[in-house]
């Protein structure tokens, strides 16, 4: 590819980086190192749409880079154009998951944010998400229609295997789905001076381990800290726990049903949550769920700053 400007030509080479994450750069930052270039040729990291953090990267390494909202940092020889592109565009209708298909994406996600990219067979996979044979096959085929995952090897059978190739895809158009979805919540209010020696010191001394799990911007402060602020803070709890003795269990972490002034959120956990085994060695702090469904709770409740949580989060702990 080549630009000019009065009468000077310059060539570009230009490196696809995928969805434009600073993971994604960072690879494709490896794939350049070891290309060879045509003399004077000016490498270019183009991606569907770059994150803020991937042009930081980029800019704080002096390397150019454009991508499909119309955005580009160019410099080659005498050539220099920078724009910032197009606003955000209207975000399109989530796509029509059934409920089955997004425990299933959910799933693959996060298999998929631990470097699993081959998933389980069709009777694995229903097993594991406590759908039917028949609801997964479905799941599946959706997913490959909208070239998300692609068969590998046979086609039919207990042998067929699916790959995961559009990760990022996949992850915004759950995200969306599961965004505008609704929870069984009870808000509620504590005098809690420090959030993470309150979970700590109080709810993880009367709350059984393995029924809760921290989500929302508490749970951001244990894995990505970035918000100022983690007000409310929001627990999941078994929904066994929710139907049977809920308010037994707001009385022994001194927590108080409202109307205003929430300060805890107490959500029911729908059945294809996965809850930290207790069994299972874990980070250091309270139990937090899975960072693919931190990212779509962000989302979900984070308020006017939603969008930054969940980028933030996507970007230095997700990575597609």
């Amino acid at each position: 590819m080549t630009v000019g400007r009065g009468g000077t030509e310059q060539t570009l080479a230009p490196f696809w980086a995928g969805e434009g994450f600073p993971a994604d750069v960072r690879a494709v930052l490896r794939v350049m190192r070891d290309s060879p270039l045509d003399d004077g040729a000016t490498p270019v990291v183009v991606a569907r749409r770059l994150s803020p953090g991937a042009r930081a990267l980029l800019t704080d390494l002096d390397t150019s880079w454009a991508d499909e909202s119309g955005a580009l940092d160019v410099t080659s020889g005498p050539i220099l154009v920078h724009t910032p592109g197009a606003p955000p565009l209207r975000q399109p209708r989530p796509l029509r998951f059934t409920p089955a298909a997004g425990a299933l994406a959910e799933l693959l996600l996060t298999r998929a944010t631990a470097g699993e990219h081959l998933f389980p067979t069709i009777t694995d996979l229903a097993a594991r998400t406590g759908i039917s044979r028949g609801a997964t096959s479905r799941a599946l085929t959706f997913f490959d229609a909208q070239g998300w995952t692609s068969s590998r090897g046979p086609q039919r059978g207990p042998a067929a295997r699916r790959e995961l190739l559009e990760r990022g895809a996949m992850l915004e158009a759950w995200a969306r789905w599961y965004a505008d979805g609704r929870d069984e919540t009870v808000e509620t209010h504590a005098v809690i001076r420090d959030p993470s020696t309150w979970l700590r010191d109080v709810v993880a001394r009367r709350w059984r381990a393995g029924t809760w799990a921290v989500t929302g911007l508490a749970a951001l402060d244990q894995r990505a800290p970035f918000a100022t602020a983690v007000n409310p803070i929001d627990l999941y709890l078994h929904r066994a726990e929710f139907d049977s003795d809920l308010d037994a269990h707001l009385r022994a972490v001194g927590l108080v049903r409202v109307d205003t002034g929430v300060r805890v959120r107490v959500l029911r956990a729908d059945r294809h949550l996965h809850l930290p085994d207790p069994e299972t060695p874990t980070e250091t702090g309270p139990p937090v769920v899975d960072d693919v469904r931190l990212y779509g709770d962000l989302l979900r409740r984070g308020g006017v700053r939603a969008e930054d949580y969940a980028t933030h989060l996507r970007e230095h702990r997700i990575g597609f």
